[in-house]
């Protein structure tokens, strides 16, 4: 990629990605951060970091990996990026292009929902775009998501909340279930090492198999049971408990606050931007 890649902010989500893009052996990015302590890591590597943002490029690809409430003071303080022609990539939770463009009146955003495995490039990138997104920086999008992991399009913007609650939420709700999992294992004398270990490896090949054989999950789940079986009782109790509708639920109740938070943040930049 010939673009240089600007990340503001180097917190979790952040460094993540500038790790990723390292890794890919492409080391032409600029990561702005008022935390020097932050920037060390990246600095030591021959990477160039500064505080503050100077000198950006026409074609720069920016990446606002900046906290949603800290996005209004941005706004204010950053004017270089205002007006930025190239593509601006943005991981800040529940801020909406349109609030994106009005705020730096730029046109080029695309919006992703990003998850915690991308810290070990085994994420989950959702994204969506604005209408003056091209298939060029679609592809340069794409590229610098998949250095964390892998990434899916969402046709409208709308889907972003129940994306998020499915692929924001998941590790914790997946980590949850592992929780219940252990505790099993912990409580029938198995121990706590002996516990992990078997569950790391139950959920990872769980996942490789899913992966590998393309069968629908519920496939693997009647694959694994025999008729008057242990794992049978096993589920047949997940049924009488309605865990399945549970679950349902629960990602549904997700979705809602994510939207109710979005709505939040939306407001606070539209009073900022109103005071502009």
């Amino acid at each position: 990629m010939k673009n240089r890649i600007v990340i503001f902010g180097v917190g979790h989500m952040g460094a993540a990605i500038a790790r990723g893009i390292l890794k890919t052996g492409i080391k032409n990015i600029y990561l702005i951060d008022p935390d020097e302590e932050k920037l060390k890591e990246f600095s030591s590597q021959g990477v160039i970091v500064d505080t503050l943002c100077k000198n950006l490029l026409l074609d720069d690809i920016l990446i606002l990996a900046i906290p949603p409430q800290v996005f209004p003071s941005f706004t204010r303080e950053a004017i270089e990026v205002r007006e930025h022609p190239g593509l601006i990539i943005s991981v800040m939770a529940g801020i909406r292009i349109h609030s994106i463009q009005t705020a730096l009146k730029v046109q080029n955003v695309v919006r992703t929902i990003p998850n915690t495995p991308s810290e070990v490039f085994e994420g989950m990138t959702l994204f969506c775009k604005s209408n003056s997104i091209d298939e060029v920086s679609i592809d340069k999008t794409r590229f610098i998501l998949d250095s964390i992991g892998q990434c899916v399009e969402l046709q409208s913007e709308e889907l972003i909340d129940p994306g998020t609650a499915l692929c924001g939420g998941g590790p914790a709700f997946v980590a949850y279930f592992a929780n219940a999992l252990q505790r099993f294992g912990e409580q029938t004398g198995i121990g706590e090492l002996g516990s992990r270990q078997i569950i790391i490896q139950v959920l990872r090949g769980t996942a490789a198999l899913l992966e590998a054989t393309e069968k629908p999950a519920l496939q693997i789940c009647s694959e694994v049971m025999t008729p008057g079986g242990k794992t049978e009782r096993g589920v047949w109790h997940f049924d009488q408990a309605n865990l399945n509708q549970t679950i349902i639920d629960a990602l549904t109740q997700s979705s809602i606050r994510s939207k109710e938070l979005g709505t939040l943040a939306e407001n606070i930049i539209h009073d900022e931007v109103k005071q502009c």
